[in-house]
């Protein structure tokens, strides 16, 4: 019996951190800048959690909030908001970035022009720093969602991982009394942790999109929803952006809706097959809405404050009667 729970608790462990440990080690970590990035989300994490648990402690002496949902909506409403709070401040941080490498580049400029011997090494050091900070939004977006998702994963499984790892026992609930709720929780863990990759995803596109256009704007290819092919559904557009962020609340909410089948007797039967469906619904609507104008074109970080029939990154063609 003691073999079998050791197997149970090292095999429930794999499956619910080897995603975390692969993204981690193959993507995050050989990059500094990354690593910095995959951090400071799970400090993002860790805010989201802190306040939607000082919101519960508020109200519950108050209204009494006894039902699951009275602690999932907050936590689905604040998760989504410190993930585009990450985001934008991610946003800031790179325009100072590009604003200090090109004030730079005019430092240099300025001094060839003027006649001074320029140094080609600090040239070569700038040039060298630039590829090294070379960030783009699909990296991040893994990167944050790796630091998001795994101290999710460290949270939501990594308690009752560490509690089976005494001799008491193994522990079955109601809910799934064929199968070990240490097993439960890793499978769970399992889908979330794909589920927050794909949110930070989103909500890079989504975030972005409204840092590019303003109101109403974007892609003149993109304005029309019936010309926009596979991969495009949702447009390059600030419209499109916003639908992202959208889907990354009502998804959200689902998945979390979906765990408290768990408070039912043989409420996993529910619980096991429908996160699974949602996260590849959730990955089939990424692919399809946003795949292919996911990266946004070079020096995009800089907001475009040209009206809706203006295209993004052509030239400016003022519309009929303008």
């Amino acid at each position: 019996a003691t073999i079998d729970a050791t197997a149970l608790v090292w095999g429930s462990a794999a499956i619910g951190f080897a995603p975390f440990a692969c993204f981690f080690f193959q993507i995050v970590y050989p990059k500094s800048q990354l690593l910095i990035v995959s951090t400071s989300s799970a400090f993002f994490f860790l805010l989201a959690s802190l306040f939607a648990s000082l919101l519960w402690y508020i109200l519950d002496p108050a209204i009494g909030l006894s039902s699951a949902w009275s602690a999932l909506i907050p936590g689905v409403f604040f998760q989504f908001v410190f993930r585009c709070g990450f985001v934008a401040l991610y946003h800031k941080v790179e325009a100072v970035i590009e604003l200090s490498f090109e004030k730079t580049e005019e430092e240099q400029h300025h001094a060839a022009s003027s006649g001074d011997d320029p140094d080609p090494t600090q040239h070569a050091d700038l040039q060298a720093a630039k590829k090294k900070l070379a960030l783009n939004d699909a990296a991040c977006a893994l990167a944050a969602g790796t630091g998001f998702g795994g101290l999710h994963a460290i949270l939501l499984f990594g308690s009752l991982l560490a509690s089976e790892t005494s001799d008491a026992g193994v522990l079955y609930q109601p809910s799934c009394p064929k199968v070990p709720a240490l097993l439960v929780s890793a499978l769970n863990t399992f889908c979330f942790f794909f589920l927050d990759i794909l949110w930070m995803l989103f909500t890079f596109f989504g975030m972005r999109r409204r840092l590019l256009f303003p109101r109403g704007g974007g892609s003149l290819s993109d304005i029309n929803p019936l010309s926009r092919p596979f991969g495009h559904y949702f447009g390059n557009t600030r419209v499109g952006g916003n639908q992202a962020l959208i889907t990354v609340l009502l998804t959200h909410t689902a998945a979390a809706g979906f765990t408290t089948f768990n408070a039912f007797q043989y409420g996993c039967v529910f619980s096991l097959t429908s996160l699974p469906v949602l996260t590849i619904v959730v990955a089939y609507i990424f692919w399809s809405g946003v795949s292919k104008i996911y990266m946004p074109l070079p020096h995009s970080n800089v907001r475009l404050s040209l009206p809706a029939s203006f295209s993004y990154g052509g030239a400016a063609t003022p519309t009929a009667g303008g």
